[in-house]
């Protein structure tokens, strides 16, 4: 059987700068226990009467060791190295709450706020990046709201802010997937372990996950390696989304959406939270609406968000609309100028067919080779100019 130094020594391997392997092997062999969680050691020491001190990590190791009664070793060391094992193999690295590496806008208020007692990560560590904004919504999203999601994320990130999500189908995507190739990059807050595929879209080989770390991206989260997902465990992230960020926006969402306790985590540590106006018809503007009859900031251009952060618009996020700096080459000025001023609402084909000289047929065929091109895409009943570059795709 193995001991609680053997997991020590193992986990060296694994800890990023400044994080004791000694602390991590005890949170492990803790967490590894029947009905317990790392959480249990934060509020452990919420309620020690002496407070917690400076040496956080020192702290959390012996609560864990004072709580145990038979002591860190045997079964729970033997899982805990396995755990350490298949962190290895991933490549993560982890950090415990108030270490050097986990990132300061998540430990903030910690821990009396609910921010994970250790965060594990692929890629770029997540305490060395640039300011965050959460950008949040539906997994069903309309048009519209991927088109907001994207030039909410394309400009922050552009402008150099971090865009963080949940990795999810939809709005995370779209947010995700603007910020590739920008100065800003993208964090992902994964609802599972790191050794768990999920969704399965975008953790397949070349799928998403692996295109945020080729950019330079992060994946995190609170999970030991093979922690599976769940609803519980998919709202919990929600509140690490709002600690990494200094601004939340919140593009769609419906009555029971995640995107309202992600808006909840951020109001609670005190930061900026925009909600996008919508359709009042459309069941993904009622999260958004209800934030706004809350007292929430309206989004009305991405400006909205920089100025939150300090950081310069530049002309690219002085305009709501998605046009390209150019109008597509294959379309007439015509019909390029009333997809500009549609933004991401999009044109009903059948008016833009009265504005192409060439009528119906004229209009099919440039909007094929628009197509091609990567300048625009189909909407339900119409179309719009693309908002991200081909290869983000």
């Amino acid at each position: 059987m193995s001991t609680l130094l053997a997991v020590s020594k193992a986990a060296r391997a694994v800890c990023a700068d400044g994080t004791d392997p000694d602390a991590l092997a005890a949170v492990l062999a803790w967490s590894c226990g029947p009905r317990r969680s790392a959480d249990a050691l934060r509020r452990r020491l919420r309620d020690r009467p002496e407070g917690v001190g400076a040496e956080v990590g020192a702290a959390l190791a012996l609560a864990a060791v004072a709580h145990e009664d038979g002591g860190l070793a045997g079964p729970l060391a033997d899982v805990a190295l396995r755990i350490v094992a298949t962190w290895t193999r991933l490549g993560v690295q982890v950090a415990l709450v108030g270490d050097p590496a986990y990132p300061a806008s998540l430990a903030e208020g910690w821990p009396d706020l609910d921010a994970p007692v250790l965060l594990a990560w692929r890629g770029q560590p997540p305490a060395d990046a640039g300011p965050g904004v959460a950008v949040v919504g539906s997994r069903n999203a309309s048009a519209y709201g991927t088109a907001i999601a994207e030039l909410v994320a394309e400009s922050a990130a552009r402008a150099g802010a971090r865009v963080v999500s949940g990795g999810a189908v939809g709005i995370d995507a779209a947010a995700h997937t603007a910020a590739l190739g920008l100065p800003g990059g993208t964090t992902v807050v994964l609802g599972c372990g790191h050794a768990v595929a999920y969704p399965a879209a975008h953790a397949r080989p070349g799928g998403l996950f692996d295109r945020v770390l080729a950019d330079g991206g992060t994946l995190v989260s609170e999970l030991l390696p093979e922690g599976a997902p769940h609803p519980g465990v998919i709202r919990a992230r929600n509140r690490i989304v709002a600690g990494l960020a200094a601004v939340t926006v919140v593009v769609e969402g419906g009555r029971r959406s995640g995107s309202l306790l992600t808006a909840g985590a951020a109001a609670e540590r005190g930061r900026d939270v925009l909600a996008v106006p919508g359709d009042v018809l459309a069941p993904g503007s009622v999260a958004p609406l209800r934030l706004l009859s809350e007292g929430a900031r309206p989004f009305t251009g991405p400006r909205d968000v920089l100025a939150v952060l300090g950081l310069d618009a530049g002309p690219a996020a002085r305009r709501v609309d998605v046009a390209p700096a150019g109008l597509p080459a294959a379309l007439p000025d015509a019909v390029g100028r009333a997809l500009a001023r549609a933004g991401p609402r999009g044109v009903a084909t059948e008016e833009l067919a009265g504005l192409h000289p060439g009528g119906p047929g004229g209009l099919l065929a440039d909007l094929t080779r628009a197509r091609i091109a990567g300048s625009v895409e189909m909407l339900p009943g119409g179309v719009r100019l693309r908002t991200t570059r081909p290869s983000d795709r």
